[in-house]
C-alpha cells in the first residue's frame, strides 16, 4: 500500500519518540562535563576579569535552561500535578525577558514590556510556561531585522481572562504558511525543527489556554495566549473561577 502524507508524518513522530531517550542520554554526558568546568571556573572567579565572570554566568544560565528543556522532554507526556504551583504570569515573563535580553541587544531589537500588575496568581507549571514564553519571544526576535521592535504585554479581557501577547515588527507570515505553522515539523527557518509552536500549543492545552496569532506579510505578527486562570481558594485547592 502506498504511503500517504499522514503515514509519513506518523512515522516521523514515531521515530522521534524512539530516538528521544537515547538522544537525551547522549546529550547529558557532555553537559555534565560542561557543568563541572563551569563550576570550577566559578570557584576561581576571584582570579578572573569581570568580563570573563559575566560570560561564565551567562553560560551557567544557558546550561540551566538546557537542563530544564531536557527535564521537560522527559516528562512531557506526563501530567505531573506536583510540578504545578501558584505562580505569577508576569514573574515568568520577567524571567523569560532576562534570558532573552542579550539576544535582543545582539540583534539591536528593542524589547518593550507593558504588564498588568493586578493580575491574579494562577496555577501552572512554571518551567513549561517559561518554555512557551521563551519560544514565542525567540520567534519574534528572529523575525525582526536590526532596529526592529518586540512588544510584550499582559492584560485582562472580560475581566477573568488573562491575555499574554508578543507583537513584533518582523517579516510576518504568508497566507499559505498561516494554515501550517502549528503543524509538527513545519518551519520556514533554514535551521528550524518545526516543533516549537506545536509543542507550545500542546503545553497550553494542558491548562485550557489558547494560543493564536494574527500576522500580515511584511508588517509583523502578534501571537497571543488566553488563559482562563485557576485561582487559589480558601481551601487551598485549585478551582476554576466562575463569573
Amino acid at each position: 500500500m502506498p504511503l500517504t502524507d499522514d503515514n509519513i508524518q506518523d512515522n516521523k513522530l514515531h521515530l522521534v519518540g524512539k530516538l528521544t531517550a537515547s538522544l537525551i542520554h547522549e546529550i547529558r554526558n557532555p553537559l555534565s562535563v560542561i557543568k563541572l568546568n563551569l563550576d570550577y571556573l566559578k570557584m576561581i572567579d576571584s582570579e578572573l576579569p569581570a568580563e570573563a565572570i559575566e560570560s561564565i554566568d551567562m553560560c551557567k544560565d544557558a546550561f540551566d535552561r538546557i537542563q530544564q528543556l531536557i527535564d521537560n522532554m522527559l516528562t512531557f507526556t506526563k501530567r505531573n500535578s506536583k510540578s504545578q504551583t501558584y505562580c505569577s504570569i508576569n514573574e515568568i515573563t520577567h524571567s523569560a525577558l532576562g534570558i532573552m535580553r542579550y539576544n535582543a541587544e545582539r540583534k539591536n531589537v528593542q524589547l518593550n514590556v507593558n504588564l498588568d500588575e493586578d493580575l491574579p496568581q494562577s496555577y501552572f507549571d512554571k518551567s513549561k510556561l517559561l518554555q512557551v514564553f521563551l519560544n514565542l519571544i525567540t520567534n519574534a526576535l528572529e523575525s525582526c531585522d536590526s532596529n526592529g521592535k518586540v512588544n510584550i504585554r499582559t492584560y485582562r479581557e472580560n475581566y477573568h481572562v488573562i491575555v499574554w501577547e508578543v507583537v513584533d515588527t518582523g517579516v510576518g507570515i504568508s497566507d499559505e504558511d498561516k494554515t501550517k505553522i502549528f503543524e509538527d515539523f513545519f518551519t520556514s527557518k533554514e535551521k528550524g525543527t518545526g516543533l516549537g509552536l506545536s509543542v507550545c500549543r500542546m503545553i497550553l492545552q494542558e491548562y485550557d489556554a489558547e494560543l493564536n496569532f494574527e500576522s500580515k506579510l511584511g508588517e509583523g505578527s502578534r501571537f497571543f495566549i488566553k488563559f482562563n486562570p485557576i485561582l487559589k481558594q480558601g481551601n487551598n485547592e485549585p478551582q476554576d473561577i466562575n463569573y
